[in-house]
């Protein structure tokens, strides 16, 4: 960490509108390093939060609470039309930059981010709000509700959110969901991936500059008490993505009835039925397992640890996983996995060597892996004694099982934190398949080589995303028939008495 100056050529890895430009001028700066790229970002302390928060309030009350919902909708579908140019300077920035912060292939940042910035257009938004709202006008005014009367829904006036930073863009489904419930934003990036959100939320700017104002993202380090203390004192409502100590700390220093939408460890499997284990489909469920297994290095909590192989297919769940391993190296040769600390190459060796150990003597146990390093591993294994979660990067075991109730018993210890399970096997099984896996705790449930990428408005951890953040005012309809008998002026009906409260006239 090295001081820095305003004129630094560093790239700016904060946004923050709310600052005038000599107020910029005037802060303490740093650069950061991360990978190849350095970042240039103020010196957060919590008088600066004080600051920003306040002026994200102000911005929040003029520019987001009365604008209307489909406005809001619009502008983001502008600025993700704008990502979908391949030769927009923001989108070229991030396919130069990201690859070298996070150390993932550039091929596989680039069609990440692509596919990912789709969820964003105008159409599949009004879906999202769809999804969460059966009037999303309820975010405007009152409406209409089944109950009788109205009914509307506020979102917090300021949110602080911790962001996640092990897949890029992440980020991007906080910014938007804050901003479709008229919330203000007030960010900490992530230390594995601090970026992308600041070229988001600069492309927004660029549309709507008003919208744009009632964000705000810096970077400070994990766990400072005293700066995230000053942002919750600010905060209607605080949500974080992370591990659970982390998330845990967090729940410990919120002020009493602050609204806490955590995201937190979640672990995700697939399920491969023997009829995807035909002769002219085995090699295709393969290879989508193994995309599944190496999009971004398993890093997503939607990514496979394990894939549970039903028996009784043209093809031995052994032989499958032998198809699965070759996957994984031609995945690997042509989107390297991303460089690793030491601790993260000596968990895969561990590993490694515990299963190489067991096969020498053991049938129901085999090791395929990468020629060179740590690159991929993939492990055959009979009848586990417990599901095992992988330590991630491109580690995948797979077990064979007789049916569903395997499926039941083995991830039984993972139900309250099982996220998505991806399935291969034909439409006639599938409902069956959906009972027994919601019934395991699974949030999501898709077709295996879509895991990676949720449908707009899934219920993250198995709740509405936006709903998550609101609360409800109800116009009781009895309200309207009681206040009928006042007049027009407002005056006290003759019946009750004029001086309830017994006052000395």
């Amino acid at each position: 960490m090295n001081p820095a100056s305003p004129d630094d050529p560093a790239v700016d890895g904060f946004f923050l509108p709310q600052l005038t430009q000599e107020e910029t001028a005037a802060l303490e700066w740093e650069a950061r390093a991360w990978g190849g790229v350095t970042l240039r970002m103020p010196v957060v302390r919590p008088d600066l939060v004080d600051r920003v928060a306040a002026r994200l309030l102000e911005n929040q009350r003029s520019y987001l609470a009365d604008r209307p919902v489909m406005e809001t909708v619009a502008a983001l579908g502008r600025t993700a039309d704008r990502w979908s140019n391949p030769d927009y300077p923001l989108r070229r920035q991030a396919e130069q930059l990201i690859p070298s912060i996070t150390g993932y292939a550039p091929e596989m940042v680039r069609r990440g981010l692509k596919e990912y910035l789709k969820t964003f257009r105008q159409d599949r938004l009004l879906r999202f709000l769809a999804q969460d709202f059966d009037n999303p006008l309820v975010l405007d005014g009152f409406q209409p509700s089944r109950a009788g009367g109205r009914t509307r829904a506020y979102g917090p006036r300021l949110i602080t959110q911790i962001f996640a930073g092990n897949v890029p863009g992440v980020p991007v489904w906080n910014l938007v969901c804050g901003l479709l419930v008229k919330s203000a934003t007030l960010g900490k990036s992530a230390s594995g991936e601090p970026l992308f959100p600041v070229l988001f939320a600069r492309s927004i700017a660029e549309e709507d500059p008003q919208l744009a104002a009632c964000l705000a993202i810096m970077h400070w380090p994990r766990g400072d008490t005293l700066i995230e203390d000053a942002a919750f004192n600010h905060s209607d409502a605080v949500t974080a993505t992370g591990g659970s100590a982390a998330i845990d700390s967090i729940r410990r220093r919120l002020p009493s009835g602050m609204p806490f939408v955590p995201y937190g460890h979640k672990v995700s499997f697939a399920v491969v039925g023997r009829e995807a284990l035909a002769l002219n489909r085995y090699a295709d469920t393969a290879r989508l397992v193994a995309f599944d297994a190496s999009h971004y290095d398993q890093q997503g909590c939607l990514s496979p640890h394990c894939v549970f192989v039903e028996r009784g297919g043209a093809v031995d769940p052994r032989e499958f996983t032998a198809a699965v391993a070759a996957e994984m190296a031609r995945f690997e040769r042509s989107k390297p996995r991303a460089r690793l600390t030491l601790e993260e190459s000596a968990a895969i060796e561990r590993i490694r060597s515990s299963y190489e150990f067991r096969s020498y003597d053991d049938d129901a146990v085999s090791l395929f892996s990468s020629d060179t390093g740590t690159s991929w591993t993939v492990v055959y294994e009979e009848a586990p004694a417990r599901f095992e979660p992988s330590p991630l990067n491109r580690l995948l075991r797979i077990h064979p099982v007789d049916g569903m109730d395997d499926v039941e018993r083995l991830a039984a210890p993972i139900r309250r934190h099982l996220q998505t399970v991806g399935i291969a096997c034909p439409p006639q099984r599938l409902a069956e398949w959906a009972d027994a896996l919601g019934r395991c705790g699974a949030d999501r449930i898709c077709a295996v080589g879509q895991m990676p990428a949720p449908a707009p408005g899934w219920h993250h951890d198995g709740r509405g995303n936006l709903t998550a953040l609101v609360r409800w005012t109800d116009l009781e309809g009895a309200a309207e028939t009681a206040l009928e008998q006042y007049d027009p002026e407002w005056t006290i009906p003759a019946r009750q008495n004029p001086n309830p409260m017994g006052v000395q006239q």
